[in-house]
């Protein structure tokens, strides 16, 4: 019932922000002084934002993503297939070009993907809708490999306790349960006044905001040494599994 829902989100909330507020673990010799805690609590608030505002925007695209197939007539299953084929084949190289072009760039090239594939469910035709699903298999395996590894990477470059880093995924992880339950509220208010399309409309203003949080960030980079071989042998090789 809507009364369940409304306790059950209450609920989530409060232990969102109990998590939120909660002080990082110290250990023996790891107390860290309040100006580099400051300072890091500021580089945790830079990328939380962005991750969780791009997050939302991503949540956003599954609610009605069936209905909006359905409406339009198209081989629903095939689509689907199509976007996880190309996720798994592009998921086993991309992050080799993400680390030697720069996970903030891949950050945004993210971003750009995301505003080019909402774009692109506004047309009911299945050669673009089926284009839509390639480049999304391709921006799904850049958002789980461009954002943690430049957090991780910066948050190692800044210097900040090796421990303070379960902080940030501790609250990442947390706040990502309560922005997918925010997501279907907000994925429903904007198909009853859009319709079908309307969560997508959403989420492309969520993913230009997100731009916005991104352009501030220095760029990093991996060490990563893999020749053009290797990412040849991995593509190879997950054909075969595939």
């Amino acid at each position: 019932s809507c009364r369940s829902i409304e306790i059950l989100l209450i609920l989530v909330i409060l232990l969102s922000l109990l998590q939120l507020i909660q002080k990082p673990e110290k250990t023996t010799n790891e107390a860290v002084d309040r100006k580099t805690l400051l300072s890091f609590r500021w580089f945790q608030l830079q990328y939380l934002v962005a991750y969780l505002i791009i997050m939302l925007a991503d949540w956003l695209q599954g609610t009605n993503m069936y209905t909006l197939y359905a409406s339009y007539g198209v081989d629903i299953s095939s689509l689907f297939l199509t976007g996880f084929l190309s996720s798994a084949v592009f998921g086993t190289f991309l992050g080799i070009y993400v680390d030697k072009c720069g996970r903030k760039l891949g950050c945004i090239i993210f971003c750009i993907l995301e505003i080019i594939i909402n774009i692109l469910e506004h047309i009911p035709s299945m050669p673009v809708l089926i284009f839509g699903r390639i480049l999304g298999g391709l921006s799904t395996s850049l958002l789980f490999s461009a954002f943690e590894s430049w957090m991780v990477s910066e948050h190692h470059k800044r210097g900040f306790p090796e421990h303070l880093l379960s902080s940030t995924f501790s609250i990442s992880s947390s706040a990502n349960g309560l922005i997918a339950i925010i997501a279907g509220v907000l994925a429903q208010f904007a198909s009853d006044k859009a319709g079908d399309i309307g969560p997508f409309q959403l989420a492309i203003g969520l993913t230009f905001i997100t731009i916005l949080f991104i352009l501030p960030w220095r760029e990093n980079y991996g060490s990563s040494h893999d020749d053009v071989k290797s990412v040849l042998t991995s593509i190879l090789d997950s054909l075969k599994t595939i």
